[in-house]
C-alpha cells in the first residue's frame, strides 16, 4: 500500500476541492461500469467466437492457418497505438481538452488528433502495402515449417494485414473519447468486433471456409472505428501530416521507453511458452485456458476501473493539483480492492468446478480440468498482484512518466528470468520438479514485484497515501473475503460429497450456489464494517445510466 510516514495528512478525498463533477466518485464508479460491461460482453462474445471457430474448423491445419494471418495485425496493434493508449495517447489528449468549454482549446485538440491520425494513415497504409507484397516470405516465416498451409496463410495475410490501419485508427479514438468521458461510444466496440466475426462464419463458411473469419475480422475492425464516430462530435478535426506538432513530439516521448518495456514483455511471455512447452505437451494449452479465466476479472474490474480514473489522473497531474492527483487514485485503488479481493477468492475456492464447468467435455478430461485448476490457482496471486500495480501504472503515465514504470518493469523481468533459469536448473541437476504451477506462480510473483517497487517509487514521487483509509479498507476487505471463502468451501464440500465433482450438473450447481452463498456473506460483512465503496457502489449501479460524463 502507498503510505509514507513523514507526508503531511491529506484532506478526505471526499472534501477535495475538484474542478469538475465529472471527476467525482460517481462519476469515475460510473465509468467504470461501462467499461466493465463492455469488457464482460466482450469477453463473453469472444468465448463464442472460439466456440464457433472450434466447431467449423477445429485446431488442424486451416485453423492454424488462420490464428497465424491474424497475429500480425494484433502484434502490430500493441507495439503501436496500443501500448500509446494509456502511457501517452489518454494523458496528452487529456491535458488539451482539459475545459472543453474552452473553444481555443478544442480547435487545439482537433488539430493534435488531425495530425494523429492523418500521419497513422499513411504510415500505417505504407506498412500494410509492404506486407501484403511480402505476403508470401511473412506467410513462411509465420508458419515456421511445412506443416502448415503456406498458400493458405499467405491469402489469408493478404485479408487480414489491412486490418492493421483500422485496429490502430480505432485506437486513436477510442483514446481521444477517453480523454472527453465519452466511453459508452468506446466499451462495446470489441463486442461489436467479435459479433462481425461470428455472423461472417456463421453466413459463409460454406462458400467461403475459414476466409469467411479473416474477411469478419476485416469487417470488424472497420466497424470499431464506425461506431467511435459519432462521440467525435464537436470536435474541429482538422486533418494534416503535422509531425511537428507539440503534442505528436509529446506522444513520441512518453511511448518511446514504454515501447521498449512492450517489447520485454512480449519476450518474457515467449520464454514462458517455450518453458511450458517443455514441461509437458498440455502446457500451454493449460496456461491459456487459466489465463482465458483471470481475464474476466481482469479485465471487467482492474482495467475498467484503471481506464476510467486515467483521464481524471492526467488532468491533476502537476505538483499543484497533487491532493486532487492523490485523492483519484486512493478511490480507484479502494473501488479496485473491494471487487478484486472476493474474486479472486471464489476463483481460488472455486477452481475445480469452474473449470470444469467451462471446459470439461470433449477431449477435455477430468484430469485436464484438475491440471488447470492447479494452474488458475497458482495464477489468481497474479491478479491480486495487478489490481494494485495496475493502477499505479496509470499514475505514473498521468504523470508523463513512462520512464519509471519501463526501468521496473526491465527489474521485475529480468527477476523473473532469472528466476526461471534458477528454477530449470534446479530440475536439471535433480534437485526439484520443475512444474507448470512453478511456472505460473513465478509470473504472478513477478507481477508482485512490478507492484511493490511501483508503490515505492511513487511513494517517493507523490508523499504517499496515506490518510486516504486505503489500508483500513484492505484489512477489512480481506476479513470479509476470507469468511466468504470459508462458507463457499463449505458449501462446495457439501454439494461434491452429495453429488459428485465430475458431472456437469454437479460441477454447474457447485459453482452457482456456492458463489451465491459466498457473496452475500461478502457483502453482509463489508455493511457490517462499513465500507462505503459498497454503498457507492450500489448507489452508481442504479444511477449509472444517469451519469452526465458518460452521456
Amino acid at each position: 500500500m502507498l503510505t509514507s510516514e513523514t507526508a503531511p495528512m491529506p484532506a478526505e478525498p471526499e472534501q477535495i476541492p475538484l474542478p469538475a463533477p465529472r471527476d467525482t466518485q460517481n462519476s469515475i464508479a460510473g465509468a467504470a461500469t461501462i467499461i466493465s460491461l463492455g469488457n464482460l460482453s466482450s469477453r463473453v462474445v469472444g468465448l463464442f467466437r472460439e466456440v464457433a471457430k472450434s466447431y467449423f474448423f477445429g485446431n488442424g491445419r486451416i485453423a492454424s492457418a488462420f490464428e497465424l494471418a491474424s497475429n500480425p495485425p494484433s502484434q502490430f496493434y500493441d507495439l503501436l497505438i496500443g501500448g500509446m493508449l494509456s502511457s501517452a495517447l489518454v494523458p496528452t489528449f487529456s491535458n488539451v481538452v482539459a475545459d472543453e468549454a474552452d473553444s481555443a482549446r478544442m480547435v487545439e485538440f482537433g488539430k493534435l488528433l488531425g495530425a494523429l491520425i492523418g500521419l497513422a494513415t499513411v504510415g500505417l497504409t505504407v506498412l500494410v502495402v509492404l506486407l501484403s507484397i511480402f505476403s508470401e516470405g511473412l506467410a513462411m516465416v509465420l508458419a515456421g515449417g511445412p506443416q502448415q498451409d503456406l498458400a493458405l496463410v499467405s491469402s489469408l495475410l493478404r485479408i487480414t494485414i489491412p486490418t492493421i490501419i483500422f485496429l490502430n485508427l480505432s485506437g486513436i479514438l477510442t483514446a481521444a473519447l477517453y480523454a472527453r468521458r465519452k466511453f459508452i461510444f468506446t466499451a462495446f466496440t470489441a463486442t461489436a468486433y467479435n459479433l462481425t466475426m461470428i455472423l461472417c462464419v456463421v453466413l459463409f463458411e460454406r462458400s467461403l471456409s475459414v476466409t469467411a473469419l479473416a474477411i469478419g475480422m476485416l469487417a470488424g475492425s472497420i466497424l470499431q472505428v464506425l461506431m467511435q464516430v459519432p462521440g467525435m462530435r464537436g470536435i474541429p478535426i482538422k486533418l494534416s501530416l503535422n509531425w511537428r506538432h507539440p503534442g505528436i513530439r509529446q506522444i513520441l516521448r512518453l511511448f518511446l521507453p514504454v515501447a521498449f518495456g512492450l517489447a520485454l514483455a512480449q519476450l518474457a511471455a515467449l520464454v514462458s511458452f517455450i518453458i511450458a512447452g517443455h514441461i509437458g505437451a498440455e502446457g500451454p494449452a493449460t496456461m491459456r485456458y487459466a489465463a482465458q479465466v483471470v481475464q474476466f476479472p481482469l479485465g471487467m474490474i482492474v482495467v475498467a476501473v484503471s481506464a476510467a480514473i486515467l483521464p481524471a489522473l492526467s488532468m491533476y497531474g502537476q505538483d499543484t493539483t497533487l491532493e486532487a492527483f492523490k485523492g483519484t487514485l486512493a478511490q480507484g485503488m479502494r473501488l479496485v480492492w473491494v471487487l478484486i479481493v472476493p474474486a479472486s477468492m471464489g476463483l481460488f475456492v472455486l477452481a475445480q468446478p469452474i473449470v470444469a464447468l467451462l471446459f470439461q467435455r470433449g477431449a477435455f478430461t477430468v484430469e485436464s480440468t484438475a491440471y488447470t485448476a492447479a494452474a488458475l490457482r497458482a495464477a489468481v496471486p497474479g491478479l491480486i498482484f495487478a489490481a494494485i500495480d495496475q493502477p499505479l501504472i496509470y499514475a505514473f503515465y498521468a504523470r508523463r512518466d513512462t520512464f519509471t514504470p519501463t526501468l521496473i518493469g526491465l527489474v521485475s523481468t529480468l527477476s523473473y528470468l532469472a528466476l526461471l533459469g534458477t528454477l530449470s536448473l534446479m530440475s536439471q541437476y535433480g534437485l526439484r520438479t520443475f512444474t507448470l504451477t512453478d511456472l505460473i506462480m513465478a509470473n504472478s510473483l513477478k507481477t508482485g514485484l512490478d507492484a511493490f517497487l511501483m508503490a515505492i517509487f511513487l511513494t517517493r514521487k507523490v508523499g504517499g497515501l496515506r490518510g486516504y483509509e486505503i489500508t483500513p479498507v484492505a484489512l477489512k476487505v480481506c476479513l470479509a473475503a476470507g469468511l466468504m471463502g470459508l462458507s463457499v468451501w463449505a458449501v462446495m464440500l457439501f454439494i461434491q460429497h452429495a453429488m459428485g465433482s465430475t458431472e456437469f450438473i454437479a460441477n454447474a450447481l457447485t459453482a452457482v450456489v456456492a458463489a451465491g452463498i459466498g457473496i452475500m456473506v461478502y457483502l453482509l460483512m463489508v455493511r457490517l464494517l462499513r465500507v462505503k465503496e459498497i454503498s457507492l457502489l450500489r448507489g452508481m449501479l442504479r444511477r449509472s445510466a444517469r451519469v452526465e460524463p458518460l452521456a
